[in-house]
């Protein structure tokens, strides 16, 4: 059911690790975004971000992709009052869709002590063409102020509540942050160093591989797949790796192989590959 959030936060999956077997919380089955990372993931006012939408469509659908920011001091999203120039649409390529986004010069005085560090939300939908209404009303430009625009800017404020209506199928929403303050040493993204030999599983067996992870913090690791399975939701990464088991279906094939890592305190990346269980 992927119409519930996808939180691509520092805790992204909640589970325990598998009994001797692959972990069904780590197959990925039909539309999900699998994370929203931000480069660099803490900047400063009036800067600019990359931000990123890495989209897993096993099933096909072609999914339509809505990025946008939510800016919220206590009274709403800034973004609201005119929230169509501050959505991105669009059809991810090879996976993903990226835009830049500046960081709002309205945070500059709250952030100026060069201590403090404020959250800008960075949420991305997905849906099969067609079943989201918010993407096209959106891709419409509704003008500031009319009846449309304010629809939109409070599906783009609270797209959990604005979003109860969605099918659960073929609907993935996804929540994550980009860190805005001015202080001398930012947060920088992990770097995630791949296993260099295929990824080249047995009908039924188990490979495993380690990741390297370049990062000064806490990390951990969460490996996704459409064939099988991880045997873990999670994984601790350990003097700079982390050491993950990857279980073949029984059905042989192509699979898909993603990892995520998240900072403890912020900081995100992600890496996809492409397998086989033969």
């Amino acid at each position: 059911m992927t119409r519930s959030i996808w939180l691509v936060l520092p805790v992204v999956a909640a589970g325990l690790s598998g009994c001797g077997g692959a972990n069904e919380d780590t197959l990925v089955d039909e539309l999900r975004v699998m994370a929203v990372v931000s480069d660099p993931p803490e900047v400063a006012p009036a800067a600019t971000t990359t931000i990123t939408a890495t989209v897993a469509d096993p099933l096909g659908v072609e999914p339509d992709v809505m990025l946008w920011t939510c800016t919220d001091l206590g009274d709403g999203c800034l973004e609201a009052a005119d929230p169509a120039q501050g959505t991105v649409i669009g059809r991810p390529v090879e996976g993903q869709l990226s835009t830049v986004v500046t960081a709002p010069v309205a945070l500059a005085g709250l952030v100026s002590d060069g201590v403090t560090v404020l959250p800008v939300l960075l949420w991305a939908l997905a849906c099969a063409p067609g079943l989201c209404p918010a993407i096209d009303l959106a891709a419409a430009q509704p003008a500031p102020g009319s009846a449309e625009s304010e629809t939109l800017a409070g599906f783009l404020a609270d797209p959990i509540t604005g979003g109860e209506d969605l099918p659960l199928t073929d609907v993935s929403l996804a929540l994550s942050q980009v860190r805005v303050s001015m202080r001398a040493a930012p947060l920088q993204n992990p770097v995630i160093v791949p296993p260099t030999d295929a990824l080249v599983v047995g009908v039924g067996e188990s490979l495993e591989f380690t990741i390297g992870v370049e990062f000064e913090g806490v990390t951990s690791a969460y490996g996704y797949t459409t064939n099988g399975g991880f045997d873990a939701a999670k994984y601790d990464v350990v003097d700079g790796e982390a050491k993950m088991t990857w279980f073949g279906s029984d059905v042989a094939g192509s699979a898909d192989l993603w990892v995520v890592v998240n900072g403890e305190d912020g900081g995100s990346a992600v890496w996809h590959a492409v397998g086989s269980v033969e």
